[in-house]
């Protein structure tokens, strides 16, 4: 486009795609670029053979009808077409864990899941009342809040948002411990800090309430797998008139004309000129690639941020067996090796140790039956834990080789827990077997240091401090994980909000025309 576009986005995460498409459609000329060959950062699905297996996302929330992420498939039309199937109400997620004798479902509703704990703990019903009803305040409060705080929201604050700003500065574990709440119970409630990537010792209180929440309104995954959404969506972009989607087209640096962008170029010499950019990478390594020095010191404190955890993924194509008769389903199974979850965290993240780690266990063959992720009569089971990022690195600069058997080892060892607890024989009916690691995250999802969730979730990066879409230069906008927060529901609504803050038209219509988290 000569004159260039009205907007260039860089990266094609979800929140890049969700204000891509809404701009394309609302008829401005959208130009995306992407490192990769596939659009979807961590939502992006990629082929092994006859499989086809989503990088990083699993499930996600807020799909359900006026809800954000069905509010912006209806304004980009494709509401019909790309639909959600819905996780198991009365236990959507399953804490497991074999050496205590505990097993327990999590159902959607606050309210059912608090019953359900009473009924199972009820000497401890005092306590789980009290954490609920935290939980309630803390969520009660996040819906009114604005998300441009004003100085009278400020002078309102310790009124209206007086849970909010008595917590903001907790962690879970504090809650836990306030309560003195047993380790079983505990654990129970610390099922889902995975999707957080923090143990209860360092996540943020507030940010945990939002995600039990959002989840607890409903779990979903797309019929069609996430490859058939995320085609989807970046066909708005590449169907509309002047705009265009550019694959393998890695940015590497910006043109400026005084405190304005002119330009990205890519690292192949190509140029993109446009009016106005919007950064789906990670705001830090945008603030580097332009250039610190053009940023006041303030603001360079917001992208001073710790990067989230990393992980380690292994992803099974199995034949000649249905996992529906060993316990799995329309849900996800979170397995712990023993109640202390803050001692697995530190075991594997801190202390590098994966002999007996925890696992995220999904089988998006049986979320959304049919969904041609697989040949038919084959089934898909994923496990995923946390770890560190470092030593992967340097096993893998030093010595490849092993760095490949480190790899092996411990995907033996996932299976080795897999048939132990699970699915006895398992080896026996693995016709596929993949397996990424942090510095795979680095290198197919360009995640600095490998990590799942953008900047570290702690109270101290879940703060008001905590970097928005606007940024000093006029014509800049961030948007993704780490500008607001993580997760598809979350990036859909970054994105939609960053829309309706750039044209004026509200796509989640609530207290305020960016809509609600």
């Amino acid at each position: 486009m000569p004159d260039g576009y009205d907007y260039v986005i860089i990266g094609s995460g979800m929140a890049g795609l969700t204000v891509g498409a809404l701009l394309a459609k609302a008829g401005k000329t959208v130009c995306m670029l992407e490192a990769h060959e596939y659009p979807g950062g961590c939502a992006h699905s990629f082929p092994i053979g006859r499989y086809t297996f989503c990088a990083a996302v699993h499930y996600i929330f807020s799909c359900g009808e006026g809800e954000p992420v069905d509010n912006f498939l209806k304004k980009v039309g494709l509401r019909e077409s790309v639909t959600f199937e819905r996780l198991d109400p009365e236990g959507f997620d399953r804490f497991s864990c074999p050496s205590a004798g505990l097993a327990f479902r999590i159902p959607n509703g606050l309210d059912k899941w608090a019953d359900r704990l009473i009924d199972r703990f009820p000497t401890e019903c005092a306590g789980l009342v009290r954490f609920f009803r935290v939980i309630a305040d803390l969520i009660r409060e996040l819906r009114e809040m604005p998300f441009f705080v004003t100085w009278t929201d400020a002078i309102r604050a310790p009124v209206c948002f007086r849970s909010v700003l008595i917590y903001r500065t907790w962690t879970l574990q504090r809650l836990f411990d306030r309560l003195a709440l047993p380790p079983k119970v505990q654990a129970i409630l610390a099922t889902q800090v995975g999707d957080l990537g923090l143990p209860p010792r360092e996540v943020s209180l507030v940010i945990y309430a939002a995600l039990i929440w959002s989840y607890g309104l409903g779990a979903y995954h797309p019929t069609g797998h996430f490859a058939h959404f995320i085609r989807a969506v970046a066909g708005v972009i590449e169907d509309a008139p002047g705009c265009s989607v550019e694959y393998q087209a890695e940015v590497s640096g910006f043109e400026l004309e005084g405190d304005r962008i002119r330009a990205a170029r890519t690292r192949d010499g190509r140029t993109f000129v446009g009016r106005a950019f919007i950064a789906n990478i990670d705001p830090k390594a945008c603030v580097a690639m332009i250039g610190p020095e053009r940023f006041p010191k303030a603001f360079r404190k917001k992208v001073a941020y710790d990067y989230s955890v990393s992980s380690f993924t292994l992803y099974l194509g199995v034949k000649g067996l249905d996992l529906r008769d060993f316990g799995f389903g329309a849900w996800n199974v979170w397995h712990y090796p023993h109640l202390d979850i803050n001692r697995a965290y530190r075991a594997q993240v801190d202390e590098d140790d994966l002999s007996d780690p925890w696992l995220f266990l999904s089988t998006p063959s049986l979320l959304a039956p049919g969904d041609g992720i697989c040949p038919e009569g084959e089934q898909i089971l994923e496990a995923v834990t946390v770890c560190a990022y470092a030593p992967f690195r340097a096993l893998r600069e030093s010595d490849p080789v092993g760095y490949r058997r480190r790899k092996k080892a411990i995907a033996d060892r996932i299976l080795d827990l897999l048939e132990a607890h699970y699915v006895p024989g398992l080896r026996r009916h693995v016709v596929k077997k993949v397996a990424g690691t942090p510095t795979t995250n680095e290198r197919y999802l360009w995640a600095p240091r490998g990590h799942i969730y953008g900047s570290n979730l702690t109270p101290a990066n879940v703060d008001f401090g905590r970097l928005k879409f606007l940024t000093p230069l006029p014509n800049l906008y961030f948007t993704g994980a780490s500008a607001e927060f993580p997760s598809i529901g979350a990036t859909v609504v970054g994105g939609s909000r960053l829309y309706t803050y750039l044209t004026g038209d509200p796509v989640n219509p609530g207290r305020d025309m960016y809509g609600l988290i």
